[in-house]
């Protein structure tokens, strides 16, 4: 399967290619997405974050605080941003299947 049937293969996305229905999400669609985002795909550690921002919205629809993630995923800030090279927003966030309109803007999560 060449690089030019994955979009067909997605749920619904916006402009920004963030899921319009977080209820569509799951695993393989996670993989979809991270082609673009994650050169080399996900790791154990990619989806510790991945895993944790999923769970957390699940439950109250909202990002989780960073400081809480971070404890949470037992990683460091900076190598988390290192883990997602376009940010917690357009690359963990999207992953994670979290609706962009949710995603309320802040320095961390822009």
């Amino acid at each position: 399967m060449g690089p030019d049937m994955i979009p067909t293969l997605l749920p619904e996305r916006d402009d920004e290619g963030f899921l319009l229905q977080s209820e569509t999400w799951n695993k393989d669609i996670a993989e979809l997405l991270a082609q673009w985002e994650v050169p080399g795909g996900l790791t154990e550690d990619h989806w510790k974050v991945i895993d944790y921002l999923r769970n957390y919205y699940v439950e109250f629809k909202s990002v989780p605080p960073v400081r809480k993630l971070c404890k949470r995923a037992g990683l460091k800030f900076l190598y988390i941003c290192e883990l997602f090279p376009s940010g917690l927003t357009r690359g963990a966030c999207k992953i994670a299947g979290i609706p962009r309109k949710t995603i309320k803007p802040s320095f961390l999560y822009p």
